[in-house]
């Protein structure tokens, strides 16, 4: 198939566009192209140009409806030569294949199981699932209709964020039409997936040829400067008063239990108290059997002292919420098979907790509820950070201001209440923000223009009518009429007459002129496929998804635009704390799950460190974000995100000198190491042989000056050759771990040596590098490589320093007298076979000293397992944090 005369692209390549399409035949030799691009590189025109050039007809295959109908329309745009009927070369439908057809992962998996029925739709697991078309595939053959067609490309987009059973059918789709060549595309690989699925997402789209960061997207000029910020806020007293029954049903429910009989003589029964169970079984979960333990200490009951010995506790703790939530978890459910209890008790207990909201689908809730949680994440304090932010902003920014409110709920319910400044708008969705935000500007005196943008309500301020019709250019594909109670002179609700899809350009066309300053939709619509490259703020007020949604969203600010080329962005991520009591404590466990969240979502996202001119990845990169989290503290925090959100022309000279440096840039994943964990052994061992081989040099010099003696100045000149080479040899070892940062530096030479041993790199022209973070702590990484070589590097020197829990090989030190750096944990990934953790330890040796590799599944093995334990429990700071950093490129 050649699409000459069908298909050219009619724009302008950007750099990095050219550098992987001039690459492309040779990422093609084993017949599969994987391109990771950020959101905004053009990932879909490159995955189109991609297709074009293997002259033979293509199945592109995506996550969503939405991203179905972006592929057409850009081909269409782009790439469709004049005069070319689009439904004689491109389809969006299975049944019907043409030269590039576009189809759903769900529309393959229904085609694969000749499923009949109505599909579902989803644009991500994690949000709701909503109702789809009416399919038919019964009695239809797919892999026999695209072998007929002559489909000889597979175009994969996204294709690891699949349901299992997607997934599966996409396999055996592949596997059915042999010899297909493929083209991946993703701008999230899942880089942090277990070794298994990492291996399966690579068998299908093969090794990562090419990545496309948004640094490098900054720097080129693609993507404009930005930063994110964080606005917090406390549950509003309502929502405190739901947290605080929570607590005191779990209170109740813990005093209740205490006093229970039945339940203290079912865990007194428990086989690992009597003699049954193996100490290996109770050492595999120590924090359950700690909780055993704890619940009999506080009933007053005695238990075999050894267990306690096992756990390397002097002292339980008091029994408290947590401690039961952990045992009745194992009592029902994990571990109940080693409980002589009555059927009817158990069934008893759960209803009992079920009827206290302390039990949902097999989980005890005795700390903290999904539903609680969920009362926080959609916290009405949201709707104050939304308004303080609005107006922040359109106070800096003026009649400059492109704002866009991205949320989940439309809220049609809320129409009514338009303009009727008696009704309470408290609610989570469009409609609600409208009205708040139209108030607030009303109470302002402010000339803030609105909108409101979903597939089935559109609102425009009344002066954009004029400017909308022009865009639309028919006057009668549209109606305007009354929003709500609002006077038509001020704003107009507008629906299309027929199909509605033009409408959506049109809005955009007049927010992005001024008419409409903040533009208020659902994720659903603008979340993916919408284009403004305009909006230089974004609030994500969307609180139901995952990474992939949160970083397309992301993405709509970013882009540069055309008619502003200092334009710079800012994304404003909105937290509920727990309340005020909850949240100043310092560990992070305790702020809310909403943090969390977002904590792991930055982990993600590469952008500039709000004092440094560095970029990275993490939620450290806003260094104003600390404990404690009481009212003082992020009142302060909330103030300095504001001001620093202002400094907009500082945001691009800083994005510029964080990006000068590099001529050439990779994305490293940095881990952090104290010095203190950053052992001596194989230092003081160097330096031993070294004193040894000094002394004997100068015992051999002794026996020269002696009386002239045949053999004994033989025998000197012997000792001298032998010692001094001695010294010699020992000499760059003693320098090499001599410092911290050398020693730390030569650990992770022997860590990449071990990964290479056991193929586990991909590329291995990389090396490993070290700096300095602080006067006792440095940073690790790998230089060069693939991204899930660096990525596996950091995980496996993370794993290597974390302290000891219940690891299956740990490295000891060969001395009676240990302190916290005689253990070390093999990798989890050496540590699936004993020959591979046996080379990982010899692959060490030369770098750390004289360490045993120790299996901890037997009595032995356990008892160096406890006390490297012990060592642990008495030093529980955090021994590494890792995080993405942009570096030099390795040439």
């Amino acid at each position: 198939m050649d699409y000459e005369g069908i298909l050219k692209f009619r724009g302008t390549w950007r750099s990095y566009q050219t550098r992987v399409l001039r690459n492309a035949e040779p990422y093609m030799a084993d017949g599969r192209i994987h391109i990771v691009a950020a959101p905004g590189s053009g990932k879909t025109t490159l995955g189109i140009e991609l297709i074009r050039r293997q002259k033979e007809k293509a199945l592109v295959l995506v996550p969503t409806v939405t991203i179905r109908e972006q592929w057409i329309a850009r081909i269409r745009e782009a790439f469709l030569c004049e005069g070319v009927e689009e439904e004689v070369y491109l389809s969006q439908n299975l049944r019907e294949p043409k030269e590039i057809t576009v189809a759903t992962y769900q529309a393959l998996h229904s085609a694969m199981t000749r499923f009949r029925g109505r599909e579902e739709t989803e644009s991500e697991k994690e949000e709701p699932v909503e109702a789809g078309q009416e399919v038919d595939y019964s009695g239809f053959d797919l892999t026999a209709v695209m072998k007929e067609t002559g489909i000889g490309v597979l175009c994969l987009d996204e294709c690891h964020h699949l349901r299992n059973e997607w997934w599966k059918a996409l396999e055996e789709f592949r596997r059915e039409l042999k010899g297909l060549r493929v083209i991946a595309l993703t701008a999230t690989p899942p880089y942090d997936s277990t070794p298994a699925m990492w291996t399966k997402y690579i068998d299908m789209c093969g090794e990562i040829d090419e990545e496309i960061t948004i640094p490098e997207l900054v720097k080129e000029g693609s993507l404009c400067p930005h930063q994110d910020y964080v606005y917090f806020n406390y549950p509003t007293s309502e929502e405190e008063k739901e947290w605080k029954k929570f607590q005191e049903r779990s209170k109740a429910m813990l005093q209740t239990l205490m006093e229970d009989g039945e339940l203290l003589n079912a865990v007194r029964g428990h086989k690992g108290l009597i003699g049954q169970m193996e100490e290996e079984l109770l050492l595999s979960d120590p924090a359950y059997l700690s909780s055993i333990l704890i619940y009999l200490q506080s009933k007053g009951v005695p238990f075999p002292e050894r267990l306690q010995r096992l756990l390397g506790a002097k002292r339980l703790p008091k029994m408290d919420v947590g401690w039961m939530e952990r045992l009745l978890q194992g009592f029902l459910y994990h571990d109940a098979e080693s409980y002589l209890c009555d059927k009817m008790y158990r069934e008893m207990l759960e209803d009992r907790l079920k009827r206290q909201g302390l039990l949902e689908k097999k989980k005890v809730i005795l700390t903290t509820s999904a539903a609680v949680e969920k009362l926080l994440t959609n916290s009405l304090g949201k709707i104050n950070s939304i308004r303080k932010i609005v107006f922040h902003e359109y106070e800096t920014m003026g009649e400059g201001l492109r704002l866009l409110v991205l949320t989940d709920y439309i809220r049609r319910e809320c129409e009514g209440i338009l303009g009727d400044s008696g009704s309470d708008v408290n609610l989570l969705g469009v409609l609600p923000f409208f009205e708040m935000l139209r108030r607030e500007s009303a109470k302002r005196q402010a000339s803030l223009r609105l909108g409101v943008l979903c597939g089935s309500i559109v609102i425009i301020p009344a002066e954009a009518k004029e400017a909308l019709l022009q865009e639309i250019g028919e006057a009668d594909r549209v109606a305007f009429g009354r929003a709500g109670s609002l006077s038509e002179a001020e704003y107009l609700k507008v629906t299309a007459v027929g199909e509605g899809h033009f409408l959506t350009a049109a809005v955009t066309a007049i927010f992005s002129k001024g008419y409409i300053q903040t533009l208020i939709g659902t994720k659903s619509l603008l979340g993916e496929g919408w284009d403004s490259p305009c909006v230089n703020a974004l609030i994500l007020a969307s609180f139901v998804g995952s990474f992939m949604l949160s970083n397309q969203m992301r993405g709509r600010a970013i882009r540069v635009w055309k008619d502003n080329p200092d334009k710079t962005s800012n994304i404003w991520h909105l937290v509920c704390l727990k309340p005020q009591k909850e949240a100043r404590k310092d560990s992070e466990e305790e702020i809310s799950e909403d943090f969390r969240l977002l904590d792991r979502r930055m982990e993600q996202f590469l952008g500039l460190h709000d004092r440094e001119e560095t970029i990275e990845s993490g939620i450290q990169r806003l260094s104003v974000i600390k404990p404690p989290f009481h009212k003082p503290q992020v009142q302060s925090i909330n103030k300095r995100m504001l001001e620093m959100s202002s400094q907009r022309s500082c945001l691009k000279q800083r994005w510029e000198k964080a990006l000068v440096i590099y001529e050439a840039m990779e994305v490293a994943v940095e881990t952090e190491v104290k010095e203190t964990f950053v052992t001596k052994v194989a230092f003081f061992d160097a330096l031993l042989n070294l004193v040894l081989a000094i002394g004997l040099t100068m015992a051999a010099t002794v026996l020269l000056l002696l009386p002239v003696n045949p053999v004994l100045t033989f025998a000197g000149y012997f000792l001298v050759v032998i010692g001094g080479g001695w010294a010699m040899t020992r000499f760059p070892k003693v320098f090499m771990l001599g410092s911290p940062l050398r020693r730390l530096k030569a650990f992770g030479e022997g860590i990449r040596r071990a990964m290479e041993e056991q193929q586990m790199l991909a590329e291995t022209r990389c090396k490993v590098e070290t700096e300095t973070f602080s006067p006792e702590v440095h940073t690790l990484y790998l230089s060069g490589g693939t991204g899930r070589d660096k990525a596996l590097f950091a995980q496996c020197v993370h794993e290597f320093f974390t302290a000891l829990d219940n690891q299956r090989y740990i490295l000891v030190k060969k001395e009676k007298r240990r302190g916290i750096d005689s253990f070390y944990a093999v990798p989890e990934c050496f540590a699936r076979k004993k020959e591979m953790a046996e080379a990982f330890a010899k692959c060490m040796k030369p770098y750390i000293g004289s360490y045993d590799c120790v299996y901890t599944r037997n009595e032995a093995g356990r008892k160096l397992l406890l006390e490297g334990r012990v060592k642990a429990l008495a030093n529980r700071e955090e021994r590494c944090l890792s995080r993405k950093k942009v570096k030099g490129a390795l040439e």
